[in-house]
C-alpha cells in the first residue's frame, strides 16, 4: 500500500510512505522518521505553494529517493527535473486536466481556456494562513486580488454546496474550495487553482494518455538531445 502524507509524522514498516513536504525543515522530519520517498514541491505547483524545489538542487546526489512536483506538465518539465537530481515526478494541474479527472467541467475549460497565473492570498486564509496560492488570473481573481488582508472566509455568505470526502459542506465566498463534480455553485464567483505551467495544457486527454506521452516524449528529448554524452 502506498501513503502520501503532507506532514511528516512517523512511517510504519507495513506500508511504503512519501511525505510531501514543502520546506527543509520538513525535509528533515521526513528522513527523521524513515521516509520511503520525499516529494518535493517547487513555488511553480497550483495551490499553496511553500517550495523548496531547491533541495533537489543541493541534495541531488542524495541517498533518499526525492520526488518533484511543481510545474511539470510534459517531457520537457520531466527530463529538466530529472537533470536537478529528482529520481521521480508528480504532476497536480496536468491529470486536473483528464478525463478522469473529478474536478468540475467548468474548471477543467478554465484551465485550457487560461494562460497565466498568480499568487494569492486572500482565499481560505482562516484554514492555511500565511501560505500563499497558485490561481488563475481571472475576473473573479481581479476581483478579489485587494481585498484587506483581515478578511478572510469566516463570516461570509454560503454561495453553494459540495460533496467532499463523503460529507456534504457549504462553500463560503473567499474559502478557496476546489470546485469538484458535485459542487452546484456560479463557478464564475469561486478561485481556480492551476500551476504556473498551465499555458502549456491546451487539452483534457485521458490519464494513460498523459503518461504515455511523458514517457515517450522523455526517451525522445533524451536520445536527440544527449545520445552524444550518453
Amino acid at each position: 500500500m502506498l501513503i502520501v502524507i503532507f506532514f511528516p509524522g512517523c512511517a510504519n514498516e507495513l506500508y511504503i510512505i512519501w511525505f510531501k513536504v514543502e520546506s527543509l525543515e520538513e525535509v528533515k522530519k521526513a528522513i527523521h522518521v524513515g521516509a520511503d520517498a520525499i516529494i518535493v514541491q517547487g513555488r511553480e505547483a497550483e495551490g499553496h505553494v511553500i517550495g523548496c524545489f531547491d533541495f533537489i538542487v543541493a541534495e541531488g546526489r542524495s541517498r533518499y529517493t526525492l520526488i518533484a512536483i511543481g510545474g511539470i506538465v510534459d517531457a520537457r518539465g520531466y527530463v529538466s527535473t530529472l537533470a536537478l537530481g529528482a529520481q521521480g515526478i508528480c504532476l497536480g494541474t496536468r491529470f486536473l486536466e483528464t478525463e478522469e479527472s473529478h474536478a468540475h467541467p467548468a474548471y477543467k475549460r478554465k484551465v485550457v481556456e487560461y494562460d497565466a497565473t498568480e499568487y494569492a492570498d486572500v482565499f481560505g486564509c482562516a484554514r492555511w494562513p500565511d501560505a500563499p496560492h497558485l490561481v488563475l488570473h481571472t475576473p473573479f481573481f481581479n476581483d478579489c486580488k485587494y481585498i484587506p488582508a483581515d478578511q478572510n472566509e469566516v463570516g461570509q455568505p454560503v454561495i453553494g454546496r459540495a460533496i467532499i470526502h463523503d460529507r456534504k459542506i457549504e462553500i463560503r465566498s473567499l474559502a478557496g474550495t476546489v470546485p469538484n463534480a458535485t459542487t452546484t455553485c456560479d463557478i464564475e464567483s469561486v478561485v481556480v487553482y492551476a500551476g504556473q505551467s498551465v499555458g502549456l495544457i491546451k487539452e483534457i486527454l485521458p490519464a494513460g494518455e498523459v503518461v504515455k506521452r511523458l514517457v515517450e516524449g522523455a526517451q525522445l528529448l533524451i536520445k536527440n538531445k544527449f545520445s552524444d554524452i550518453l
